[in-house]
């Protein structure tokens, strides 16, 4: 392969931010990736999120957050990522760690 290959390649990989970039968010939506389906909003029993006016997914409720993991399931685009644990609750009640790429063990 040559150097302009790579090069190409590089440049096309996809990214998806760490758990570093986003710290304080148990759910985070990556705004990029996001194409404001609804699914998240309408499947979600808890109503943690409600639609803005450009028809955006955000998250005003995350207290309410069971971790279903409903909305991670069930986006299209891969655009939502839970970090909360299940039957946990407040701040800092993280499932996946930063590492982990979204892997983590659900309980």
């Amino acid at each position: 392969m040559s150097d302009k290959d790579k090069m190409d390649t590089a440049s096309r990989a996809w990214r998806y931010p760490g758990r570093e970039e986003h710290p304080e968010q148990l759910i985070f939506i990556y705004e990029d990736w996001c194409k404001s389906c609804g699914i998240c909003s309408e499947m979600c029993p808890a109503g943690v999120f409600t639609v803005d006016d450009t028809g955006r997914p955000r998250v005003t409720h995350p207290d309410a957050c069971t971790a279903c993991y409903l909305c991670e399931q069930l986006c299209p685009d891969m655009a939502i990522t839970v970090y909360k644990e299940r039957g946990k609750g407040g701040e800092g009640a993280v499932g996946k760690s930063a590492g982990s790429g979204g892997g983590g063990e659900r309980g």
